[in-house]
């Protein structure tokens, strides 16, 4: 297979402007306020205060995400000390509440109006509880039955030094910003209550699915810049947008939109550097754009809600009716 160089062309940079006015939310009786499992935690050593309050979740949290078992195991308390005392999950936590010492209202305002407007496309969903955790930056995000968890310590800042000494490569770097975690949260919602049911599928319904995650982002998050929900930098953006027809060209010449490989599809839709076969100017995950754009057009041609988008699980019905047409 032939590796394609795109021409990273000067025009003038035309983001995709999210059109639909804004649904007023105001009188939608939502009020998100995070709870601060993290600092409980790291407050106190008894156990079985932890365990009264949060139930199952601390017990998950402990064992799948800190690896220390389950608080009835014999070992635990040692276990549980051990990370408490860890200087890498001390600094996380000290690192966390210094920015949520000053963010965490604005968070809990940016949260509870993208929460309203869950509630006006999907009003019989339930509002799911946000709580905040530190696991020595070891998770961004955790879904736990009606809980999800925000990891504040990998979004502390892209220039964070901790984040350089600890190995992280700078493309994922770019988006550990305290800025993003809204968007993060509205995706990680999008992906568990609409997940790709497909057990087997192709490039091309990967690319939608994750377009559509990407546009149910865009709905929930209708404030937030739009690189920030695509998770690129400026010149990503304008890459994708300069682009556009010869990504999908390389696509279809290479006869790639209907393979089933798995590493193809990684490659094109995962988080990387950059797309290798779409050049080192493009960003990683550019396919998912190309996705977005599909869903983008299939929703002006169709009029379909956010509710008729997420639920339908034709992608060959979304591209056919999207009549796409990348630009030029």
């Amino acid at each position: 297979m032939k590796k394609i160089y795109l021409l990273f062309v000067i025009f003038a940079f035309v983001a995709c402007k999210n059109s639909t006015k804004i649904p007023n939310v105001d009188n939608i009786d939502v009020n998100v306020q995070v709870v601060r499992f993290d600092k409980d935690i790291f407050s106190t050593d008894d156990v079985a205060v932890l365990h009264e309050k949060y139930g199952s979740f601390f017990d998950n949290f402990c064992d799948y995400i800190l690896g220390i078992g389950r608080s009835d195991s014999a070992d635990f308390q040692i276990n549980f000390n051990n990370f408490k005392n860890d200087s890498i999950a001390r600094l996380a936590q000290s690192e966390a509440s210094e920015i949520l010492s000053s963010y965490e209202q604005t968070l809990n305002k940016e949260l509870t109006h993208a929460f309203k407007l869950y509630k006006y496309y999907f009003p019989q969903k339930p509002i799911p509880q946000i709580y905040v955790h530190t696991s020595g930056f070891n998770t961004s995000l955790i879904i736990d039955s009606n809980i999800i968890s925000i990891g504040m310590d990998k979004f502390l800042g892209s220039d964070k030094d901790i984040y350089k000494a600890l190995g992280f490569s700078k493309y994922l770097m770019q988006n550990m910003r305290k800025e993003r975690i809204v968007c993060e949260v509205a995706g990680a919602l999008g992906t568990d209550e609409f997940p790709l049911s497909n057990i087997h599928y192709t490039l091309v319904e990967k690319m939608i699915y994750e377009g559509k995650i990407l546009y149910f982002k865009q709905k929930l998050c209708p404030l937030i810049p739009e690189n920030d929900i695509f998770g690129f930098n400026t010149d990503n953006m304008k890459f994708c947008v300069n682009n556009e027809q010869q990504m999908w060209i390389y696509l279809v010449e290479n006869k790639l939109l209907y393979s089933d490989n798995y590493t193809v599809i990684t490659k094109f839709t995962e988080e990387a550097p950059f797309t290798y076969d779409f050049s080192q100017a493009s960003p990683g995950k550019a396919a998912n754009w190309l996705g977005f754009r599909i869903v983008e057009q299939y929703v002006n041609n169709t009029n379909a809600s956010l509710a008729e988008l997420m639920n339908e699980t034709s992608y060959e019905k979304i591209l056919r009716e999207s009549k796409y047409n990348p630009r030029n």
